[in-house]
C-alpha cells in the first residue's frame, strides 16, 4: 500500500460496503442485491443479525482487509434481457472506480450472479 491509499478501519469497512452496494444497486441490469460471501458466513451474519450484534440493515456486500489486500464480494440478481455477463461487467467497472475514488488502491473483486429476473410474459 503506498501513502495515497486509505487505510480501512473496522469503521470505515461498513462504510464502504454501504457505499459498495449503494453503487451496485444504482447498476443498470441489477435487480437485486443478495448476501454474498460462503454459506457459513452468510449463516453467521444471519445469528449476528437474530443476536442484535450486527445490524439489521448492514451491507450485503461483504468487504474486508487482510495482509493489506482488500476484497470485495458482491452477490446480484439480473435481468434476462440485460445479460449476465454485461450486467457483472458493469458492477465490477462501477465498483472499481468508487474503490479508486476512495483511495483503497488494488482489490478483487468477485460479482457473482445468483438470481436471474426474466420479465413476465405480455
Amino acid at each position: 500500500m503506498n501513502q495515497e491509499e486509505a487505510t480501512l478501519t473496522g469503521e470505515n469497512v461498513d462504510d464502504l460496503a454501504e457505499r459498495v452496494e449503494a453503487a451496485v444497486r444504482a447498476t443498470p441490469g441489477v435487480t437485486g442485491v443478495y448476501a454474498a460471501g460462503t454459506a457459513v458466513a452468510r449463516a453467521i451474519g444471519a445469528g449476528a443479525r437474530g443476536l442484535g450484534v450486527r445490524r439489521e440493515d448492514a451491507p450485503l456486500v461483504v468487504v474486508r482487509q487482510s495482509a493489506g489486500e482488500t476484497r470485495v464480494d458482491i452477490a446480484v440478481g439480473v435481468g434476462l434481457a440485460d445479460g449476465a455477463a454485461a450486467t457483472t461487467r458493469a458492477v465490477h467497472r462501477a465498483v472499481r472506480a468508487l474503490l479508486t475514488a476512495q483511495r483503497v488502491g488494488e482489490a478483487h473483486i468477485t460479482v457473482a450472479v445468483v438470481h436471474v429476473t426474466e420479465p413476465a410474459p405480455a
